[in-house]
């Protein structure tokens, strides 16, 4: 005889209240985060190279690219965020929007723009 794993439960409104602060507070420090990056990443492109050394533009070229990069992370987590919170808004946060279940409290709180249980993430990440 099998035993299945125990349902997880829903989060508590009072759970959800807690990681929608987290959640806005960490929107807030991303914004601008990508923001700041955004211009650091400008205001090099607009720097005359001190040389003809084509290393250190290439280092220069690298390090735009990297904060560009940065500054792009920061505004994709911006969007997931953005998503838990209409989830939220919208009495669907804590699903999965894959197979419906709950996901577990453990993983909202460690994730909390999260939107698939551990067992569809783990299918997922199976088939890449």
């Amino acid at each position: 005889m099998s035993e299945r794993a125990a349902k997880p439960k829903k989060p508590t409104k009072r759970l959800i209240a807690s990681l929608r602060k987290q959640l806005e507070e960490e929107r807030s420090e991303l914004l601008a985060q990508a923001a700041s990056l955004e211009a650091d990443a400008a205001d090099e492109s607009w720097k005359e190279p001190r040389s003809d050394d084509d290393a250190e533009t290439g280092t220069a070229t690298f390090e735009r690219e990297r904060t560009m990069s940065l500054a792009r992370n920061a505004r994709q987590t911006v969007i997931q965020i953005d998503r838990a919170l209409e989830r939220m808004d919208a009495g669907f946060y804590g699903r999965c929007i894959n197979c419906g279940e709950p996901i577990a409290i453990e993983r909202l709180e460690a994730l909390p723009q999260a939107v698939d249980c551990l067992d569809c993430r783990r299918k997922a990440e199976r088939f890449r």
